[in-house]
């Protein structure tokens, strides 16, 4: 038995994790019922609303542990949830099991994501090696394969293939090298491997699907931001279009690395009608997103609490 300050903090993981894995069964529920509704939002409110499916679980759960562990804190509010003995935790008991249980898979996801970011970081120092810098300071790496894509995390660059380079026009490799530009000044590479890591979490199928929806944003932002900076849309698709015709459907030997931003290779056909398509998507209100939080602290806290007390009853006869 544990007693004292340790085992308040270790009752608080487990009331935690309890939580998590109330919020990312709601969650994963939300995201089934609510596909088609994010269809109709803009680029940015889906990647907005992705990363909330992704977090708000963890914040939801965390605010149900601490109302918990503390009920005190919001006076009769929450008088009837509490958990009993907050200062006592017993390894052996099932509190003790789940939260070993959480601690082991939390480990082993964190660990493969930083598995990822190494091998990732190895190809880096690799193309490091073998790109050249031409006339406007781009890197190149003498290739036939026509590719385009970012690669980095705490200093991400754009990176293109001598072939694709000579295959396109001025016109059409400023564009690429600008939707580039945008993925790199929004550490996108190291923003996917963060989302990739949360998304872990969810059930593996779930969890591929909230990536390839993340990718799908990313790139859809790069793509706006070569025509903020005074090309057309129509002409981003048809380079979009022409890049994917003479890569001829060419697939990098690994895929390893989900942080890669490739140019061509993300669902060329959501990007382009979102491309030529005059109505972009509504804006995410921030009160539905407010709604939902306080929505998923509240049936966690209600869940965990009616959870706790049954297992306990359950135990004690």
């Amino acid at each position: 038995m544990i007693l004292g300050q340790v085992a308040l903090w270790l009752n608080l993981l487990t009331i935690a994790a309890l939580g998590l894995f109330v919020g990312i069964i709601l969650v994963s529920a939300a995201c089934l019922s609510a596909s088609r509704y994010s269809l109709r939002l803009s680029a940015s409110s889906r990647r907005l609303l992705l990363w909330s499916a992704v977090l708000l679980p963890w914040f939801a759960a965390s605010t149900a542990a601490v109302i918990l562990a503390f009920p005190s804190l919001l006076g009769g509010v929450v008088s009837l949830a509490h958990w009993h003995h907050i200062n006592a935790f017993n390894l052996y008991s099932w509190h003790g099991v789940f939260t070993i249980a959480f601690l082991f898979l939390s480990g082993f996801l964190v660990f493969q994501s930083f598995k990822r970011a190494h091998h990732h970081l190895a190809q880096l120092r690799l193309l490091m090696q073998l790109c050249e810098r031409d006339k406007s300071d781009q890197s190149i790496i003498q290739a036939k394969g026509p590719q385009a894509f970012t690669s980095g995390l705490l200093r991400p660059q754009g990176f293109y293939t001598s072939g694709l380079r000579d295959q396109l026009t001025a016109e059409e490799f400023e564009v690429v090298r600008l939707h580039e530009e945008a993925h790199a000044q929004k550490f996108d590479p190291l923003k996917k491997l963060i989302f990739a890591l949360f998304a872990s979490f969810f059930p593996t199928r779930l969890g591929n699907y909230l990536n390839r929806q993340m990718a799908l944003c990313m790139e859809q932002r790069a793509d706006a931001y070569a025509h903020r900076q005074g090309w057309s849309e129509t002409f981003i698709a048809q380079t979009l279009l022409k890049v994917t015709r003479i890569s001829n459907g060419l697939q990098p030997k690994e895929r390893s690395s989900a942080m890669v931003c490739y140019f061509a290779l993300d669902q060329l056909d959501a990007r382009i009608r979102y491309l030529l398509s005059d109505d972009k998507g509504r804006n995410l209100s921030p009160l539905l997103l407010a709604g939902l939080f306080v929505v998923l602290t509240g049936t966690c806290l209600v869940s965990v609490d009616a959870l706790h007390h049954t297992v306990e009853t359950l135990f004690s006869h």
